[in-house]
């Protein structure tokens, strides 16, 4: 899809835009990934070690926030990826990246007004961070492997937005984790 020259360009930005400290998570927290449908949001959650993603599960869009704090709160998690959409030519992709980046500021809301609930001396600091992360081709991909493993439209329907989550969760692990 992407020339080896792209994808290392793609994974600099990526790396210099979050400047993550992996290892802080690594066996105390899991990495959660959420791609942000109208619809549909699909979830990817990863091991404790932050090597492999698993897809998850799908929820509806419409009152999607009380059921993934549920999530972080039950799986220990300590970082969220969320699938940014970008234009093929690596831009602004318009009304639907608006629409996720409104989903992140209500979920980093939503996030820090829990937090600071529970720990009056937080100081503003979270435990959790949130992040973006390249979604292009997750869904093509996804459905890629579906038709591969001769999926019924009913199991590519119920399954394809969890399972382009866990590859984005999946690429993004695998860039930080190498950084």
């Amino acid at each position: 899809m992407y020339s080896t020259a792209r994808k290392q360009k793609l994974l600099d930005d990526a790396i210099t835009v979050h400047n993550i400290d992996i290892s802080r998570y690594k066996g105390n927290a899991r990495a959660l990934c959420l791609d942000y449908g109208d619809r549909r949001i699909g979830i990817a959650v990863s091991d404790m070690d932050l090597q492999i993603a698993s897809p998850f599960k799908v929820i509806n869009s419409h009152g999607c926030f009380p059921m993934i704090l549920s999530i972080v709160d039950e799986y220990s998690v300590g970082l969220v990826v969320v699938g940014m959409p970008y234009a093929l030519n690596g831009g602004n992709a318009g009304k639907q990246r608006k629409k996720v980046e409104k989903f992140i500021d209500k979920l980093t809301c939503l996030v820090a007004q829990k937090f600071t609930e529970q720990n009056s001396d937080a100081r503003g600091l979270l435990p959790i961070q949130i992040i973006t992360w390249d979604e292009r081709y997750s869904s093509v991909e996804a459905g890629g492997l579906l038709r591969e493993a001769c999926a019924s439209k009913k199991t590519k329907r119920s399954c394809i937005d969890k399972l382009a989550a866990s590859i984005i969760l999946q690429g993004a692990l695998d860039a930080l984790v190498s950084s």
